[in-house]
């Protein structure tokens, strides 16, 4: 029997899935080439240059800090020490995630206050993937996670190209942070990410950390574009072209910068399952997609 879709697949669609922006100045950055980075230096500024002009609560915590391969090799880390808990996901969170907890996971129920259990497990987008927003009751959740002990992963990819100013990481149920750079620059092929763990969990990514078997040439990749770029220069960059397209198209600008916001009954052929439709403009903006 096939396999139903989690979510329905949108990213043929002119402004389904959630692309980075081929943007002229990012891609002249990458054509010079790039040198040798120490890995170790690149982690230190990359977990600075998240923060900068930010007020992320609790970020120091985080004192294990790995390169990853994007944000999904840390998904892949999360799940393996946890496969005995059921997998708490809001229904329009990033569809991997519901795809892992189709697959692997004996139980994924759909997240929401107030009916969290302490052998749950809790995987939030932070902005949220499905609106590029604060996840809906963000705080409470995960006082609720502390609270019964529910370990939690948070997915911080799309915090770069977000206006989002100030975040609370010190909730000590939350265990990891990832984010990687494929959102902000076009580097999603390159897979360029980042760990942060609370405590120390000797699993494969830590070997691979210790021994420096990575790709180096993502590595030097991403020192190069966060030496150039701050981490508002994506959003502040498009802000202005994202009001007037999201006037133009009847949606609420997002959050994040690369999203519009359509309700119900406004491009409902880009809904994911939640309350909003949301549109990725991306790939029109830099006429990959007439």
């Amino acid at each position: 029997m096939a396999q139903r879709n989690v979510l329905p697949p949108l990213r043929d669609k002119p402004y389904g899935g959630a692309w980075s922006i081929h943007d002229v100045e990012a891609l002249a950055v990458l054509h010079e080439g790039s040198s040798h980075v120490d890995t170790k230096d690149f982690l230190n500024d990359y977990k600075e240059w998240i923060q900068q002009d930010k007020k992320l609560a609790g970020l120091d915590e985080y004192r294990h800090v790995d390169f990853s391969a994007g944000t999904t090799e840390t998904f892949h880390m999360f799940y393996m020490r946890h496969l005995d808990r059921r997998l708490r996901l809001f229904k329009d969170e990033y569809f991997y995630h519901h795809m892992i907890g189709r697959n692997y996971f004996k139980e994924t129920s759909t997240l929401c206050p107030g009916t969290l259990k302490k052998n749950d497990l809790v995987v939030m987008s932070c902005p949220f993937s499905g609106t590029g927003n604060i996840p809906e009751n963000f705080n409470e959740i995960l006082t609720e996670c502390d609270s019964l002990s529910v370990p939690v992963m948070l997915d911080l990819a799309y915090l770069n190209i977000s206006d989002i100013k100030e975040l609370d990481l010190g909730f000590k149920c939350i265990t990891t942070v990832t984010t990687s750079l494929s959102k902000v620059f076009p580097v999603e092929k390159n897979r360029i990410g980042i760990r942060l763990e609370r405590d120390l969990y000797d699993d494969p990514m830590v070997a691979y950390n210790q021994n420096d078997y990575l790709n180096l040439d993502s590595v030097a990749i991403g020192q190069k574009l966060i030496k150039k770029f701050d981490n508002m220069w994506l959003h502040d960059k498009y802000k202005d072209l994202q009001k007037t397209t999201c006037d133009e198209m009847g949606l609420t600008p997002s959050r994040c910068v690369i999203f519009g916001l359509g309700s119900k009954g406004t491009y409902d052929d880009y809904n994911r399952g939640g309350n909003f439709n949301r549109l990725c403009f991306s790939r029109t903006w830099d006429k990959r997609i007439k």
